[in-house]
């Protein structure tokens, strides 16, 4: 009997084993069905699906806006469209974070230009990514249901806080 118990015992340490190694590779969170490129060491800000892709918020060590770092990812797991910025900085002078409050509307933008174009990810109800190029909008990406749609609350303490542009934002 003994022999029988050791068998199932290693059976269920290989099983197990697979299921910490696929979370390692693929960068599942708590739940399988909850996918992000953030990295295991880094924390999500922000990360949802959005018409087969991918956009996330991740930072590590960002105790303040001169610390550690934030990267804006949007793309797949097998593929990264865009990392923002390409080298892992401070978020001072890369991004900015707003809450916004206008009657009964609240939303939490956070933004960041690359080149000519203005990336606001924002929080409220829908979530989602708005992308302007020269001040007109280009695209407006939505989030799919998800843990990871709102954006941290600790991102207010890593990311420089600015007032809403014209009380709304744009």
């Amino acid at each position: 009997m003994k022999f029988k118990y050791e068998k199932y015992a290693s059976l269920s340490t290989v099983i197990c084993c697979a299921v910490d190694l696929s979370a390692a590779l693929y960068g599942f969170g708590a739940y399988a069905d909850e996918v992000t490129l953030c990295k295991l060491h880094e924390e999500v800000y922000l990360s949802c699906q959005s018409e087969r892709k991918i956009i996330s918020l991740c930072a590590s060590g960002n105790i303040s806006p001169n610390n550690g770092y934030v990267q804006y990812r949007f793309g797949t797991t097998d593929h990264i469209a865009l990392e923002f910025p390409k080298k892992r900085f401070p978020p001072m002078h890369h991004f900015r974070i707003s809450d916004i409050s206008e009657g009964s509307l609240s939303f939490t933008h956070v933004k960041f230009r690359s080149g000519n174009y203005d990336y606001v990810l924002y929080q409220g109800f829908p979530s989602g990514v708005y992308i302007k190029k020269s001040g007109k909008l280009v695209s407006n990406l939505l989030c799919e249901k998800g843990d990871y749609q709102t954006i941290s609350p600790r991102a207010f303490r890593g990311i420089e806080t600015v007032a809403p542009v014209d009380g709304i934002d744009n």
